[in-house]
């Protein structure tokens, strides 16, 4: 409904004509930018009297808004469950709240919140995944679709298979990986639904269950090789003493670099343990250390002289770590691909279970958050007593001869 505001006439005895939006008892305000003499003003109509050209202005000025008023109340009802007078007016002034929600736009806030909770809730790795994965959302609207964003009430189940794709393809990502990627873009989609800028879950019919896929480890000689490597270069030196560190502890990389004096106790039997929480799960985890990480803390730093903030072993970024280990593995001759990760499946299978301990305390040393996740390394143990087993009969042959009938 337009009407005219008496009470604040401007110089020239005109007063500002607004337009009140309601819906459902709900009212909002807002002005039309235009001034009228009350003695031309239809109040009844919400137009003017005449054919003044000041009144035919006016007049036209209103229907505009009256038109788009309607237009707009249509787009959202397209956007939300229902319209409300704010949204309306909102829209009406191209405010954000009633412009749709796009989906790189959803996925940038969602990465500018996990950057500001790393540490507190969240991981590096964790921030890293989600801003590389919108990454690859842009490249792959600007391949498929030749726009940079995409509203997020468009996003289906089409784009959902056509990402996966892109994934797969464009980008080589093994399966698990691109499913990992999938499930970063189903998170948004899943903010979206419960905001109510996206009405059917793209996702309702699409299974993102990792694939099993094979850890690998270094065996006892493989590892033994690693150690007893002799190395003239400093800097691969340290790499190869915090990967047989990590072999010894089942750390990770993230809970290897905030590794600090605070996390290292001495018990009662001078035993000395890592105590800390995992950097990905938060999860408690306890590690008594053996003599060979003793050994290289020692090497790195005098315990007795660290404040309990100070890191006790000198951790580079990932990415040069990974790096040096490529020429640690030729100069061992492994056949393996050496990544820092496999430091903690060889401390999983060589070192702990392949020696007899239990799965129950591997699962807590490692900070898993469920034993299922631990039972992928006890089946690798039971497959190495199998072979075990089949080497053991190929050796005793016909050795042994079949007992008697009775």
């Amino acid at each position: 409904m337009f009407y005219i505001n008496n009470s604040r006439p401007n110089k020239r005895g005109e007063s500002p004509i607004n337009l009140r939006v309601t819906i459902n008892g709900e009212s909002e305000v807002l002005s039309t930018q235009r001034t009228v003499s009350p003695d031309i003003w239809d109040s009844l109509n919400g137009h003017c009297f005449g054919k003044t050209a000041k009144a035919v202005e006016v007049n036209k000025h209103l229907d505009l808004i009256k038109v788009n008023a309607y237009n707009k109340y249509n787009e959202i009802l397209g956007m939300y469950e229902m319209v409300t007078a704010k949204l309306l007016k909102d829209a009406i002034l191209c405010i954000g709240t009633a412009q749709s929600k796009t989906l790189c736009d959803l996925w940038e806030d969602h990465v500018k919140s996990l950057h500001s909770m790393i540490g507190k809730g969240t991981s590096y790795g964790n921030y890293h995944k989600y801003r590389t994965g919108l990454r690859y959302m842009r490249e792959f609207l600007l391949l498929n679709y030749k726009i940079k964003d995409v509203p997020v009430k468009l996003v289906n189940n089409h784009m959902v298979t056509k990402f996966d794709i892109f994934l797969q393809t464009n980008k080589k990502c093994s399966g698990n990986t691109a499913k990992k990627y999938l499930q970063n873009f189903k998170t948004i989609c899943n903010i979206a639904l419960k905001n109510g800028w996206l009405k059917l879950n793209p996702f309702a019919f699409v299974k993102l269950t990792l694939e099993e896929v094979d850890r690998p480890y270094l065996t006892e000689e493989e590892l033994n090789r690693i150690i007893a490597l002799e190395i003239l270069m400093p800097r691969l030196e340290v790499v190869r003493d915090l990967f047989v560190f990590a072999s010894f502890t089942g750390l990770s990389y993230a809970d290897l670099f905030k590794l600090d004096k605070s996390m290292i106790e001495m018990d009662n039997k001078g035993v000395f343990w890592i105590r800390t929480r995992r950097q990905k799960t938060r999860v408690k985890t306890q590690v008594p250390l053996l003599s060979i990480p003793v050994a290289l803390l020692e090497k790195y730093c005098d315990l007795s002289l660290l404040s309990a903030e100070d890191k006790v072993l000198p951790v580079m970024s990932n990415q040069k770590i990974n790096a040096y280990l490529k020429e640690i593995q030729t100069f061992a001759k492994i056949e393996k691909e050496l990544t820092f990760h496999v430091a903690r499946h060889t401390f999983a299978t060589t070192v702990t279970m392949f020696n007899g301990v239990p799965i129950e305390s591997v699962s807590k040393m490692l900070g898993h958050k469920n034993i299922t996740t631990t039972q992928h390394y006890a089946r690798i143990v039971d497959l190495k007593v199998g072979n075990d087993m089949v080497d053991l009969a190929n050796k005793l042959g016909g050795r042994f001869g079949q007992p008697s009938a009775s």
